[in-house]
């Protein structure tokens, strides 16, 4: 199979090949040290990726409005006053809407400007057909979050439902059209990657996600099957509450799975692996940061054949291949999940 093939077919809970492999940001710095003076590509191949896409969050930092260098503050395209850090997310710290009069004067970015789909194109002629060409997009909670600030936000479920549904409607007049021209310039896979939990729980109730986010990320899901693309919806925490609504929406797969948040991969694949495809588990915590070599090793050998049988499971790390993973640690889940991710014909 090719690695398109192969995320397809555990995306459609077939058994491929092999286990996949699905990374959407691995940090340069760990890649430099693997490889010294590689590209992403060079690297992507190397490590035999079954994904690529642009190898960062959805936010670009050569197109913002520096408003304090010295802070690393600027203002991306919401309005949004964010800090670069040491990620490739940069941190929200304030949103434009203080008040919600605010809504009515505010407007979205435009979904057909130019920087939309731009790199698209390189990534479809590179690799279109070869591998699962992959972006991450935004479904309901993130980008009204950021608006507002997530703590505000969270407090106008209670206080101003009305207002809510309002934001949300404005941002997905941009995040839906957006995301199905990604699609229909060449991106077999999504990842919508609104977190809506901590290690503990989720962060609004199962009732307010129900009434508030579980529509819109319907809405998401299905705008982008019909444009042609597979979805993985991507949260990290501790969902058991609300992971039945999240798949009942209709994913493809569900990611990252964390296990420091008590997402177990035996006991989710038992439950729901006939439902969903499982992408990740693979703790990028303490495990791939701390943990000795040969831990890292028998954690994702145990994690691949737990998750393995039957199809329907894709590698992957509990969030990315941030900074402070340790080369080396990140290394042997590669060599691990290369020694036994292979079917062989069942």
């Amino acid at each position: 199979m090719t690695s398109l093939e192969r995320v397809i077919a555990a995306l459609q809970r077939r058994v491929p090949d092999r286990v996949p492999y699905f990374e959407c940001v691995i940090d340069e710095r760990v890649m430099q040290a693997l490889l010294p003076g590689c590209t992403y590509w060079e690297f992507n191949e190397w490590i035999e990726m079954d994904n690529v896409g642009f190898n960062r969050s959805s936010w670009r930092r050569d197109n913002v409005e520096i408003i304090d260098e010295k802070r690393g503050l600027f203002r991306d395209k919401w309005g949004v006053i964010r800090a670069f850090g040491p990620e490739s997310t940069p941190a929200p710290v304030e949103g434009p809407i203080k008040h919600p009069d605010d809504l009515k004067r505010y407007q979205p970015p435009d979904p057909n400007a130019p920087d939309v789909i731009e790199g698209i194109p390189e990534l479809v002629a590179r690799y279109k057909g070869k591998k699962a060409i992959s972006v991450i997009c935004r479904d309901a909670f993130f980008n009204p979050a950021f608006l507002r600030g997530t703590t505000q936000f969270l407090i106008d479920m209670i206080e101003r439902p009305k207002f809510v549904h309002e934001l949300i409607e404005v941002t997905l007049s941009y995040d839906i059209p957006a995301m199905q021209r990604m699609i229909k310039a060449g991106v077999d896979v999504v990842v919508l990657g609104d977190d809506y939990a901590d290690k503990n729980s989720t962060l609004m109730s199962p009732r307010h996600f129900k009434e508030f986010i579980l529509p819109g990320l319907k809405r998401c899901v299905d705008a982008a099957h019909e444009a042609g693309a597979y979805v993985i919806k991507h949260t990290d925490g501790n969902i058991m509450g609300i992971i039945d609504m999240i798949i009942e929406t209709g994913i493809d797969g569900l990611n990252p799975l964390e296990p420091v948040a008590g997402m177990d991969i035996g006991l989710l694949k038992e439950k729901y692996g006939d439902r969903v495809c499982l992408v990740g588990n693979i703790d990028c915590g303490y495990l791939l940061c701390q943990a000795p070599v040969e831990e890292v090793r028998r954690v994702t050998r145990e994690t691949i054949q737990k998750a393995k049988p039957g199809g329907g499971f894709i590698l992957s790390s509990s969030n990315s291949i941030h900074s402070s993973v340790r080369p080396a640690n990140f290394m042997a889940m590669i060599e691990t999940w290369r020694q036994y991710r292979d079917y062989n014909g069942e």
